[in-house]
């Protein structure tokens, strides 16, 4: 009996050790010099905002799709929400909660390239570092610029 609890036990925690795995992890891996959390030396290659400039030695090698699912499976909602409350300063602007439809992460957060902050085709949010503006579109630019 009480081996078959262990092994119960031992299947649910492989059930859910597996997703993230499968995933390439949401833990920072070690880098060869020991220090966690840091972008492998490929990430130079790539634009400073970009998804794979941001993330960890081999965490994104074998993702095959960059679909919300995979980046909420380790970026909680609720916290990209509070960290982006008042954004840059500006009292009530939050680009993931935007009030048109946000789409998904990959609108703006580009894998290998540089990210675009697609508000700022209708604002003019401060950009985050190694980003670009989305392209203004024809209508009028609504400032977010306290004042």
């Amino acid at each position: 009996m009480k081996s078959k609890k262990l092994l119960a036990t031992l299947l649910v925690v492989l059930a859910l050790a597996t997703p993230a795995g499968l995933l390439g992890g949401c833990d920072p891996q070690q880098s060869s010099n020991g220090e966690a959390g840091k972008a492998d030396s490929t990430s130079d290659s790539y634009p400073a905002g970009s998804l794979k400039a941001v993330h960890v030695t081999g965490q994104l090698n074998e993702v095959q799709e960059y679909n919300n699912k995979l980046c909420l499976s380790c970026h909680k909602r609720d916290e990209i929400n509070a960290a982006n409350e008042d954004y840059q300063g500006i009292k009530g602007f939050n680009p993931h909660k935007a009030h048109l439809e946000a789409g998904d992460c990959t609108t703006c957060h580009s894998v290998d390239s540089t990210s675009t902050l697609t508000c700022n085709s209708c604002h003019d949010a401060p950009l985050p570092e190694g980003w670009q503006s989305a392209e203004q579109g024809s209508g009028p630019i609504h400032s977010l610029k306290q004042g």
